[in-house]
């Protein structure tokens, strides 16, 4: 039977705005049955590493190994149907003697054998179960030098997960139940063979896990059953729109973590790229409404002003201070982000979205000298950006608007002088592009953060995406 993750109710009210949601009642998971899973959508590989502590017998004493699980998770999955993680091992090494000890005395050699129980963890917020899985190692023969690398496999129990948002899953330290065969007798002849008896198996050995690391496999997001109708794929930002109209009365709101917004503008007339230093996006949230099964994010962020070279109309040398700024810019410089999620045709999770947001133009040097573009040298209109691509809350998204116009300038210049047609003569127009990658902090859960997927991770500045992100990006259809 699949094991159930149950939902919990969730009504929004002022306190859900702080981050503060109404408590869970009930397990996370239990035994139940679930609808059948729709089709299977994009896998993704997870790995996580941990140390544990074996308390071996004497004289071996206490032994300190390292466990390496692996396995393929759903990207995404609805909430009601029940979720497959396949491919699931566990690698460890076991020192060599150790190994020894498991054979007859006096034996040099023979293989390892026996189980491994290895449970998983599943947790969302402050609710968490464990799903037993038991792991068979096949016989493994000894090295004639050093230690032997085990490598246990089994099935992962089907998990019914009926609630909605980020479902954690961490490895547990493992119970060790293994036996050894001695090797063959050589001396063995066909008339008289040899047939290797099994030790006795070694009691099970119940591994601690070491303190102060992360023991996270990864991460599923959970969405409503329910898919978003067509209207919803091109919804316009949603974080304005929360204070202009009241949240549904049935909405399931989940504060997200600490993410880090890169953005990067390339202008089409100057041949420039403005790539701003990255900026953080505060007071972030994934929202579902549990009526309409529609999701979506929200949150704000403040860029910083960014320098730019290029060489205006092809070869004079030309450095600018550039700043993107909300509409309301003379009040604020706070952004607001935010979107409507949908199920895209590779199966993953998109965001779609329209940002408006001002350009302002400082600190102007033409082949090194000072021009004084005035205070307030910006552009007449907003910027109109309609971005979308991959995009997945609570690890990363990569989103763009492949041709955007940026609108002629105003208030220019200052002592007269009117700088106001050169600017918008040499830059504005249209077939611009913008790219903006977001990273959730928590989305890797590695001490070491080498050992993070490739797309878990920001790019170094002023690169436009990892090659992880680009090659999915890459293949998205048309």
């Amino acid at each position: 039977m699949p094991r159930r993750v149950r939902p919990r109710s969730v009504t929004v009210t002022a306190l859900a705005a702080a981050g503060l949601l109404s408590a869970a009642n009930g397990a996370l998971t239990g035994v139940g049955s679930a609808a059948p899973a729709p089709a299977a959508p994009p896998e993704k590989t997870a790995t996580a590493s941990v140390s544990v502590t074996c308390p071996f017998a004497d004289p071996l004493g206490s032994r300190k190994l390292t466990v390496t699980t692996s396995a393929s998770l759903p990207s995404q999955a609805k909430s009601g149907t029940s979720a497959t993680i396949g491919r699931y091992s566990a690698q460890l090494s076991l020192p060599r003697d150790v190994a020894l000890a498991l054979l007859p005395a006096g034996a040099t050699a023979g293989s390892v054998q026996g189980a491994v129980q290895l449970d998983l963890t599943v947790h969302q917020g402050d609710r968490s179960d464990k799903i037993p899985v038991p792991l068979t190692v096949a016989p493994t023969p000894l090295p004639e030098t050093g230690d032997v690398t085990l490598t246990a496999t089994g099935d992962v129990p089907e998990i019914a997960i009926n609630t909605i948002g980020a479902v954690v899953f961490d490895v547990t330290a493992p119970t060790l139940a293994l036996t050894a065969v001695p090797a063959p007798d050589p001396a063995a002849t066909p008339d008289a063979p040899a047939t290797p008896t099994a030790a006795p198996p070694a009691p099970p050995i119940a591994c601690t896990l070491d303190p102060d690391q992360q023991a996270t496999l990864g991460t599923v997001l959970v969405q409503p059953t329910a898919t978003p109708g067509p209207e919803q794929k091109a919804a316009p930002g949603a974080a304005a729109a929360l204070e202009e109209d009241p949240p549904p009365a049935n909405e399931y709101t989940v504060p997200l973590g600490l993410i880090t917004v890169f953005t990067k503008s390339t202008i089409k007339k100057l041949g420039a790229n403005v790539v701003s230093d990255p900026a953080l996006l505060i007071n972030g949230f994934f929202s579902v409404d549990l009526d309409t099964g529609g999701s979506r994010v929200s949150g704000s962020a403040v860029f910083k002003p960014t320098t730019t070279t290029f060489l205006a109309f092809g070869f004079v040398p030309v450095s600018a201070t550039v700043e993107f700024l909300p509409e309301d810019y003379l009040n604020s410089k706070m952004i607001e982000i935010g979107g409507g999620l949908y199920t895209g045709d590779d199966g993953e999770i998109w965001l779609s979205t329209k940002l408006n947001v001002m350009g302002r133009v400082s600190n102007v040097k033409i082949n090194g000298v000072p021009v004084d573009v005035g205070p307030d040298c910006v552009t007449k209109d907003f910027i109109k950006l309609e971005v979308s691509g991959h995009y997945d809350p609570f690890t990363t998204g990569h989103i763009k608007d492949e041709d955007f116009e940026l609108p002629e300038f105003r208030d220019c210049g200052s002592g007269g002088q009117d700088l106001t047609p050169l600017l918008s003569g040499m830059s504005s127009g249209t077939g611009n592009q913008a790219f903006i990658d977001t990273y959730n902090l928590n989305g890797c859960m590695e001490p070491d953060h080498t050992q993070c997927p490739p797309d878990t991770l920001p790019p170094s500045q002023g690169s436009q995406a990892s090659p992880a992100a680009a090659k999915k990006a890459a293949a998205k259809p048309r």
